[in-house]
């Protein structure tokens, strides 16, 4: 391209329509939160994009369901009595005395264009906008999370995008229905049934756990080594979960009586380990001490209190390694 050489722009008018109904969206959600939230609602950021619009604001707690649904209600309500957007130019110092919304510490010129929805919102904006509210079609939320202290996100979908979110709803529901012959008003009732069958095998599979990491316990016994007098039980147990691990750590702790006990299990690629020390001992060798030279064998970290310590590790084939070496490292720790 050259100077002098002409060109022609366009607008994709299909995008321009949806980001218009999007960005009008933006200015009544600032005002319906206002309403429902408290004046002290400021916007912190927002994003307007044809397929959707993130806003970003001032609150101090996550918006409750009850509150979403009464923003949704109220920006709905001032959709459906499609109120003409009124845009004007005016001084910046004018615009503000009417009530005009700027942004904190952005900079305006002399002149300002005001968009309007009136008797509801008024934005000092310079941005593309619908020409009525009932142009925007329908306003739906569909995420609203924490970004910073004090900062909340709301995420919303409008006309086509929201339609496109309520089909896909649709169809979700419709696949559960005919999946397990179920209608719509069940489908709350039959999550809680199927939640509740899987805590209740998820309690059946610690049981299996624990009882199967306790059936090697007199073996694990035949194990114990005195070093420098004081009895170690380095141990691997078959895969099994923290909580069961630390069960029977707890278990051989009470049979040695005085002692230290390093157990180790498998989790997929990756390891659990605790070390649970005797309170006459604890002191003098405390767990935490013990689990860091010994989680650092399998590529982890730990920590904890002088009588339990837990560590993770990355790397499952170094266990048995690192169970073996537990006693030289308890004897060089007892030795320093």
């Amino acid at each position: 391209m050259q100077v002098g050489e002409k060109v022609s722009a366009a607008i994709d008018l299909e995008k321009r329509l949806r980001t218009m109904k999007n960005h009008t969206a933006t200015h009544l959600l600032q005002a319906a939160l206002q309403k429902v939230l408290g004046p002290h609602v400021k916007q912190a950021g927002s994003l307007v994009e044809p397929d959707r619009l993130r806003f970003d604001f001032m609150h101090f707690a996550p918006m409750t369901s009850v509150e979403m649904q009464a923003v949704e209600d109220d920006v709905n309500r001032e959709i459906q009595k499609n109120v003409k957007v009124a845009i004007e130019q005016m001084d910046l110092d004018e615009a503000l005395k009417t009530g005009a919304m700027a942004l904190f510490g952005e900079k305006y010129q002399e002149t300002v264009r005001v968009v309007a929805v009136p008797d509801y919102s008024r934005e000092l904006c310079g941005g593309t906008h619908v020409a009525a509210t009932g142009d925007i079609g329908i306003f739906k939320i569909v995420y609203e999370g924490g970004i910073a202290a004090g900062v909340r996100r709301l995420e919303a979908l409008t006309g086509p995008g929201a339609l496109n979110r309520f089909r896909m709803d649709e169809q979700i529901l419709d696949f559960v229905q005919s999946q397990y012959k179920i209608t719509r008003q069940e489908i709350p009732s039959w999550l809680e049934k199927i939640q509740a069958q899987v805590r209740e095998l998820q309690d059946e599979i610690e049981r299996m756990h624990l009882k199967n990491a306790k059936a090697g316990l007199s073996n694990m016994l035949e194990c114990v080594r005195e070093v420098r007098g004081i009895k170690v039980l380095a141990h691997t147990v078959s895969q099994t979960d923290r909580a069961s691990l630390r069960a029977v750590a707890d278990d051989v702790k009470q049979k040695l009586g005085s002692g230290i006990v390093i157990l180790g299990t498998p989790q997929d690629d990756k390891v659990a380990l605790v070390v649970m020390v005797s309170e006459d001992l604890s002191r003098r060798i405390p767990a935490g001490k013990i689990i860091k030279q010994v989680a650092a064998l399998v590529g982890g970290t730990g920590g904890g209190k002088p009588q339990l310590a837990e560590a993770g590790g990355k790397d499952s084939s170094k266990l048995a390694d690192a169970i073996e070496r537990s006693y030289s490292i308890v004897e060089s720790i007892l030795v320093d």
